[in-house]
């Protein structure tokens, strides 16, 4: 009997987060693919516009920051069902926000509720999942941004017709998850509290070496990501992808995410995580300039560069699954929560940057801009990669656990 309640409670707290994690990333780039419409109505550059993206991202960081160390104290489940909700509300405020003030507002504030989504979510899958399988459930998990992201182009696909006038009603989709959170409350009646250490006195700056080695690659990943994905809806026409497409190669480019997110936590399990990291980046590197082609000739490679360019960012939750398994569960939401959210706000503030240039120089030139990029970002992903130790050389210690993050 009790076997079978501990299967429910990690089946429903994986079903949960993952479904959260995908209205999460849902939310997040819906905005993307409406840029057009939005400079229209509001009046804005296409600079501005992808300020809107980036707060976002802005605010995922002060939700990871505070409503992660609240998922310490007071435990994940209530955290995640309210963050949810939270940003769920806040994507119908911004499909009829009146004016820019009310808009950009607003997505500040569902942002800081992502960023509290994605720390919490991932600790209750984590933690409710068993030992032996934890790498690959944290890979299911994770792959929930994949799905989301592939759902905004099913969604992109059915309003394309009419975008141009319904683009509120398309952003009002993103208020479909706030059904997560009572499923969470009702589901999941409490925290798992076996696994978690008593809290104590902890001195984060034992974690500094690790965090800002997880800070540099999680930004290298985000940057390359959103440099390519935040503004190929707009770009693709400029290197001949027809527009009636971009929906069809944005769903599959996304469900390829997902699948790479699957498959590199289950090779966490069999290979060191630092090849791993390494390994992807290279694939993404390698294949970015095919997935942006800025020369001519490589342009008919621009669907499978994509596509090939997807899988190897499937590599980027390996990063904070090395720092999950190996900080003390005490910190386990806040370190884990300002790394990741950290990497997104400065992959935001590279695509405010790129968005920015692009209404300078044009489509033509912002290719090479972005290809160049993603060539500096995934470069440092692959250095520093190498330079993770092993946990027996490594020198950084927290109660009886690894500070550094490699098995």
């Amino acid at each position: 009997m009790l076997k079978c309640r501990i299967m429910k409670d990690y089946f429903h707290a994986t079903f949960a987060a993952t479904g959260s994690w995908i209205g999460n990333i849902y939310d997040l780039t819906l905005v993307t693919y409406i840029y057009a419409e939005l400079e229209k109505s509001y009046h804005i550059s296409l600079g501005v516009v992808s300020l809107l993206f980036a707060l976002g991202l802005i605010g995922r960081f002060f939700g990871g920051l505070y409503l992660g160390n609240l998922s310490d104290k007071i435990g994940a489940r209530r955290v995640m069902a309210f963050s949810t909700a939270g940003y769920a509300i806040f994507a119908g405020v911004m499909a009829f926000s009146p004016d820019v003030i009310i808009l950009f507002s607003a997505r500040f504030i569902q942002g800081i509720f992502m960023g509290g989504e994605w720390t919490s979510g991932t600790m209750l899958g984590y933690e409710f999942s068993p030992a032996s399988i934890r790498q690959t459930i944290f890979g299911i998990i994770q792959s929930g941004y994949g799905i989301g992201y592939a759902l905004t182009g099913i969604a992109y696909i059915l309003f394309l017709p009419t975008i141009a006038v319904t683009w509120r009603f398309f952003l009002i989709t993103g208020s479909i998850p706030l059904i997560i959170a009572p499923y969470t409350i009702m589901k999941i009646p409490h925290d798992n509290k076996k696994i978690r250490q008593a809290e104590k006195k902890i001195n984060l700056r034992d974690y500094k070496i690790p965090l800002a080695k997880s800070m540099i690659m999680m930004s290298g990943f985000f940057s390359a990501y959103f440099a390519i994905l935040s503004f190929y809806p707009t770009i693709a026409t400029s290197f001949g992808v027809p527009a009636s497409q971009i929906g069809i190669i944005m769903i599959i480019s996304s469900l390829t995410v997902a699948a790479g997110f699957i498959l590199f936590g289950k090779l966490a399990a069999i290979f060191r995580k630092k090849y791993l990291i390494m390994a992807g980046s290279m694939i993404a590197l390698a294949f970015a300039w095919l997935a942006v082609p800025y020369f001519s000739p490589i342009r008919f490679l621009a669907v499978p560069g994509m596509v090939v360019f997807s899988l190897g960012i499937g590599s980027m939750p390996i990063i904070p699954l090395l720092l999950m398994d190996r900080i003390n569960p005490a910190v386990r939401g806040l370190i884990s929560g300002v790394s990741y959210n950290f990497g997104a706000l400065f992959g935001g503030l590279i695509s405010v940057l790129l968005g920015t240039i692009g209404g300078i120089v044009g489509y033509s030139q912002l290719l090479l801009i972005i290809d160049a990029t993603t060539l500096v970002c995934l470069l440092a992903v692959f250095i520093t990669g190498a330079t993770i130790k092993k946990r027996n050389e490594s020198t950084s210690y927290l109660s009886g656990l690894s500070g550094d993050m490699d098995q």
